[in-house]
């Protein structure tokens, strides 16, 4: 009897452990104010493209955090709790880039500054505000003449 009412107490305290430790480290979620961000990406006024997009904070400093989506087939969506919260960002949407010998669907067009030497994706650029209240049709419009990052330019000589 004295061993069943140990087990009992035990798990009892294990359970405020819990709920304080999770009280204080917020299981709940963060304290950001994130809002509903979705929509398209377009290269070129191509929306087939894959890959991923990333939006930073533009302002550093801020505790705004940054946030991570897949792009299939042109469009978007960040996880409701993981997502943007309004402001101004930085998006690096990396694009893929489809590989001229194999055959790909639809009229995907390459990036003319696609490195055909091995870069399996360019990634552009772009500074853009995400609205208070979120937006379900966020249209994020990419084109050549965007801000590259990183080495996912062509070599000086521009043949892909």
């Amino acid at each position: 009897m004295n061993i069943s009412l140990s087990k009992s107490r035990f798990v009892r305290v294990v359970a405020g452990i819990v709920v304080l430790c999770c009280t204080l480290v917020g299981c709940g979620g963060d304290s950001f104010d994130r809002v509903p961000l979705s929509g398209t990406v377009t290269f070129e006024g191509d929306a087939s493209r894959s890959g991923f997009i990333t939006a930073t904070p533009a302002t550093a400093g801020t505790g705004a955090p940054t946030a991570t989506a897949v792009i299939e087939n042109g469009k978007f969506s960040f996880p409701p709790n993981l997502g943007p919260v309004a402001g101004s960002y930085i998006f690096e949407v990396n694009l893929n880039v489809p590989d001229k010998l194999t055959p790909t669907s639809g009229d995907q067009s390459r990036p003319e500054d696609a490195n055909e030497t091995g870069a399996t994706q360019v990634t552009y650029q772009k500074t853009l505000d995400v609205p208070a209240e979120g937006n379900s049709n966020f249209a994020i419009e990419v084109t050549s003449a965007d801000q590259r990052v990183g080495g996912s330019a062509l070599p000086p000589s521009g043949e892909i």
